[in-house]
């Protein structure tokens, strides 16, 4: 191993400790620092799903068509993704780094930059939506408590302190993130059973769309179409940040346990979201919740639910862009460009916070806004997230550590050029397939209503289609590369 991939790996660090500036980026976690249990991802996922996001998805399920009970039933199964949420989150404590410079493996030392370039430009835009409902919800937070709460001087006052809240703490880094998310889970989780007693006596349980008004051509359809998008909202959302906050926990750590952790911490939290999204979207107006969701709800419940309510989009949105802007940043880093981890924060506060201006300021239609960023994350997303898990399976979760530390060609992840054409080629594949699957504002592929009866197919294509290309064209050669790495260890 070279001198400068040995430094790499095992440069000394300040100790993983809360409210201290972490001074680890992407590089290998020596084994003196791995520390944790992986209980403490029950915290990290339930705080962070525990937001106002998953009420937006919620109540899109209604505004497509779907039934109470229809609903329920994509919301169970977006749930029950964050058990193979789980299974990447095993790759942290595997290879000791983060989920993009863990994608080296799998893509190549060069071929990986086109990887992280996505995930990052697909973290800053979660930031920017979740910045912008943080903003809508102090605004009406405000109006309740008698301050100003409408124009250009409010909005900015309160995009000011979305800003403080948001990127305090992951500027600090991995630790803060950690002890915050379990402080935070437990405000949350108070508020939310409020307001869940709070919009249960106003629930249109017999709450149905006539099928001609339905988004696709039929109830089959329009349910593929909306458990499409819950799913991208769900482990899609989420996948490319998985191994970011287990990679600290000791190598031998029990799969078995990091999984359900993550699968109990986020299940339960999208479960309750949605489900709350799905109820309120029997009788608050979609018209009023696709101009300004957060202030439509909080006038449709009752007055003394509207602050508890307002606390958990604030707060429950800070929780889930403290993932946002921390493993952005590690995306960012995984592209090789020489900075540390804290500016790369808030290098992407600052672009966030020009994406945010629009839908604030020159477009109020924040629903568009809101489904035109999903229609554009799971095109890359996909794809990506398949080669990354399936590879991690192929190989056993055995990662080398020349091969993640070096980013020359003696790495044992250079394959041809730097690049593995066969993960390349199965990417590509895979976005034309996504792209063929899609019905969104944005595009609407002429095979979605020719074939599939208007549905949204692109949650089901990108799996499907990019594992089968990359399975038969490396699946040999990874079990073979694998198996050398194993007897040379």
């Amino acid at each position: 191993m070279s001198q400068q991939t040995t430094t790499l790996v095992h440069r000394q660090a300040a100790e993983d400790t809360a409210f201290r500036v972490e001074t680890l980026g992407t590089e290998i976690v020596p084994a003196s620092q791995r520390h944790g249990k992986p209980r403490e991802l029950f915290f990290v996922w339930f705080a962070a799903v525990l937001t106002y996001t998953g009420v937006t998805i919620g109540q899109l399920f209604t505004s497509l068509g779907l039934n109470v009970w229809e609903s329920f039933l994509a919301a169970i199964i977006c749930s029950i993704s964050f058990a193979l949420l789980g299974y990447a989150s095993c790759a942290g404590p595997k290879g000791g780094t983060v989920t993009l410079t863990l994608s080296k493996a799998s893509f190549g030392v060069l071929g990986n930059k086109v990887p992280a370039l996505f995930s990052w430009l697909s973290a800053v835009g979660w930031e920017a939506v979740t910045m912008v409902l943080t903003v809508y919800a102090m605004l009406s937070l405000a109006g309740y408590i008698g301050l100003p709460s409408s124009g250009i001087g409010p909005t900015i006052v309160a995009l000011i302190l979305t800003l403080i809240l948001t990127y305090s703490v992951p500027v600090l880094g991995h630790a803060t993130v950690i002890t915050m998310q379990r402080i935070l889970s437990y405000i949350l989780a108070a508020c939310t059973i409020i307001l869940i007693f709070a919009i249960l006596p106003k629930v249109h349980w017999g709450f149905s769309v006539p099928v001609k008004d339905m988004a696709a051509h039929g109830s089959w359809p329009t349910f593929l179409m909306a458990l499409s998008i819950g799913l991208i909202s769900t482990f899609y959302g989420w996948v490319n940040f998985a191994a970011d906050y287990s990679r600290y926990l000791p190598a031998q750590t029990s799969a078995g346990k990091i999984v359900s952790a993550t699968f109990w911490g986020g299940g339960i939290a999208s479960l309750i979201m949605m489900g709350v999204g799905i109820l309120l979207g029997t009788f608050v107006n979609p018209q009023a919740f696709a101009s300004n969701p957060v202030g439509a709800i909080a006038h449709a419940v009752p007055a003394w639910a509207a602050i508890p309510f307002l606390i958990v989009v604030v707060l429950g949105d800070i929780a889930a862009n403290y993932l946002n802007a921390y493993s952005s940043g590690m995306s960012f880093l995984s592209l090789g460009v020489p900075m540390k981890r804290y500016g790369a924060v808030l290098l992407d506060g600052a672009l966030c916070t020009l994406i945010a201006i629009y839908p604030l300021f020159i477009s109020p239609q924040f629903m568009n806004f809101f489904s035109n960023f999903l229609s554009l994350n799971i095109i890359v997303i996909g794809p990506w997230a398949t080669i990354f898990l399936l590879h991690h399976f192929l190989i056993r979760g055995r990662y080398s550590e020349n091969g993640l530390a070096s980013n020359q060609p003696h790495s044992d992840y250079w394959y041809q050029g730097g690049i593995h054409w066969e993960a390349i080629v199965s990417f590509i594949i895979g976005i034309v397939a996504t792209i063929l699957c899609v019905n969104s504002q944005l595009y609407v592929s002429p095979l979605s209503n020719q074939l599939f009866g208007g549905a949204d197919l692109s949650a089901y294509a990108a799996p499907i289609v990019t594992g089968m290309v990359y399975y038969l064209l490396a699946s040999r050669k990874i079990r073979k590369q694998a198996n050398l790495l194993k007897s040379a260890a």
